[in-house]
């Protein structure tokens, strides 16, 4: 399977009162939820590029109605990338094949018992060809 590419989320765990558990839920069910906030919707929109040099890179839509000088700001700062001409990249973290598994650097530092923690974690893959990446589930977008 070949990882390098662009990424959306089909879906997502959120937690479920009843169960008092994560439970997983499609992207669509999730944003026709009136319930929610639109801010705890934002998320959902995230685009994930995995490069081919070693980087997963969360993405969001640039939101409506900023404009060049606020986005010109954050780039600026260091803190955020452009991609395209309607995504920031707010997020980076290192990405490997190993053993004909996919892991990322989750950033994790310290001991256990004096061993030290392996930071590297798999995203593992379903047999459909999507991937789980933290609490989201992955698919190809292009």
């Amino acid at each position: 399977m070949k990882y390098s590419g662009l990424w959306k989320i089909k879906a997502a765990q959120q937690w479920d009162e009843k169960t008092m558990g994560l439970v997983e839920r499609n992207v669509e069910d999730i944003l026709a939820d009136q319930s929610l906030s639109d801010d705890d919707k934002k998320m959902l929109y995230s685009q994930f590029l995995f490069t081919d040099d070693g980087w997963i890179k969360t993405m969001l839509p640039i939101p409506e109605g900023m404009d060049k000088a606020e986005i010109d700001e954050l780039i600026a700062s260091g803190e955020f990338e452009l991609y395209g001409d309607d995504m920031l990249v707010f997020e980076k973290k290192p990405w490997k094949e190993e053993d004909g598994k996919i892991k990322f650097d989750t950033g994790t530092k310290g001991e256990v018992f004096g061993e030290a923690v392996d930071p590297w974690t798999e995203i593992p893959q379903a047999d459909d060809g999507s991937i789980k990446y933290v609490t989201y589930t992955l698919v190809k977008a292009d």
